[in-house]
């Protein structure tokens, strides 16, 4: 299969449709005001009440009870809650698809365990915006989605050369495609009219020194995804470990001892995310 088989525009599995399409063209609306993403938001019901309740999570750990969209919205800011509204869409535009190869609640605790990693290392580097690394986190594998959906049984195969040769299965991808997941990841959240950042990130971030403009964006997610997989929080389908490039961690500048307090909180904040965002 070529890259352009995977990536179909057409297709209703690489693009949003209904609320989904309104909410997402609204939320990316850079004139777009709290009225304005309020009501888009309100459009669907699941993605309105997720909304409020991963307001109100450990994520961010207000003191006092948010009540109303509205109010949730002003009070994190549009910035942030355009990347609450956008990881919880993905997620819902996903959910019940027939992926052979990978188990869908522990593909999306990586993800989200990967995203929360993400955003703890942007705030250990004091980001001006961490939940923007932590929607790059959340999407870094979502191009394993499509591959195996596209693969459909011949996603099986896939994974047995992966056994048979004890390879990262990224590897065994590139071999076997002549690209892998990350590059299908990219192509798709170029279709969704994502942000460069957001697309290097995705692209690179099993090779973040190659990334040509977010040479950290994609050294932040890369570092997330190889904790999350080594801590074992979920999986999207890699049974080993990726290595970590030195240099892209030199360059990221995280301390050990802030590892470990960044994998202690992903370990906290996994559970209650899941149960908001996977129910």
């Amino acid at each position: 299969m070529r890259l352009e088989d995977f990536l179909q525009a057409d297709d209703a599995l690489c693009s949003f449709s209904g609320a989904f399409n309104a909410i997402v063209e609204r939320i990316n609306d850079p004139t777009a005001s709290v009225a304005d993403i309020t009501e888009a938001i309100e459009l669907d019901p699941t993605i309105a009440a997720k909304t409020l309740r991963l307001a109100n999570s450990s994520l961010y750990g207000f003191p006092q009870e948010i009540e109303t969209l509205h109010r949730a919205v002003a009070i994190i800011g549009l910035q942030q809650i355009r990347q609450i509204v956008l990881s919880t869409v993905v997620i819902e535009h996903f959910r019940g698809l027939p992926v052979i190869g990978v188990d869908m609640s522990s593909f999306w605790r990586h993800s989200l365990a990967t995203a929360i990693i993400a955003r703890g290392i942007a705030r250990f580097r004091r980001e001006a915006n961490v939940d923007r690394l932590y929607l790059f986190g959340l999407l870094h594998d979502i191009g394993r989605l499509v591959l195996f959906l596209r693969l459909g049984r011949d996603t099986e195969e896939l994974i047995n050369l992966r056994e048979r040769d004890g390879e990262l299965l990224f590897v065994t991808e590139q071999r076997y495609l002549g690209f892998d997941h990350a590059t299908i990841g990219a192509g798709l959240l170029e279709q969704w009219g994502m942000t460069p950042a957001h697309v290097e990130a995705t692209r690179y971030h099993h090779d973040p020194l190659a990334a040509p403009s977010f040479p950290v964006e994609a050294g932040i997610v890369h570092v997330a995804d190889a904790i999350a997989n080594a801590l074992r929080l979920g999986s999207s389908g890699e049974r080993m470990v990726p290595p970590i490039h030195a240099e892209a961690f030199e360059r990221i500048g995280l301390e050990m001892a802030a590892c470990e307090e960044i994998a202690d909180t992903a370990r906290e904040q996994l559970e209650q995310l899941a149960r908001i965002l996977l129910d």
